[in-house]
């Protein structure tokens, strides 16, 4: 079984088997790399990524749910990831480049919810995406 560390939901998932098909089918193709879910706020876009990426198993790695919600500075991004991941940063290199580091030879889902407002650190996914391939 793969892990994830997704909150737990509350209430039954109904309907939008749609979109969850078609997103599904995304994530299983390797040449999609980055795939983001665009809306307007509390339609369900958090919600629909959590359904769609629970219950998948080609991540050998896992899948991780990143609450980006509560943060209010980019610099913060970094940590966030890691500890989702349950990264331990040591002393000596930038924790940037460990945390890409340690993504390198992984193969797994990253769900980064709510980045809109950090969008000043987007730089962040495309160092990922760069450096660790099977992310």
């Amino acid at each position: 079984m793969v892990s994830n560390n997704f909150p737990a939901q509350t209430t039954p998932f109904i309907g939008r088997t749609q979109e969850l098909t078609v997103i599904a089918a995304l994530l299983a193709d390797p040449a999609c790399r980055l795939l983001t879910l665009v809306g307007p706020g509390g339609i369900g876009k958090t919600r629909l990524a959590l359904e769609v990426a629970s219950p998948l198993t080609t991540f050998p790695h896992g899948v991780n749910f990143v609450a980006l919600q509560p943060l209010t500075s980019p610099d913060t991004i970094v940590p966030v990831i890691a500890s989702a991941l349950n990264y331990q940063f040591y002393s000596g290199d930038e924790p940037r480049q460990q945390l890409l580091n340690f993504l390198q030879n992984k193969h797994l889902l990253l769900v980064l919810d709510n980045f809109e407002h950090l969008l000043e650190g987007v730089d962040i996914i495309n160092h990922i995406l760069a450096y660790a391939p099977g992310v």
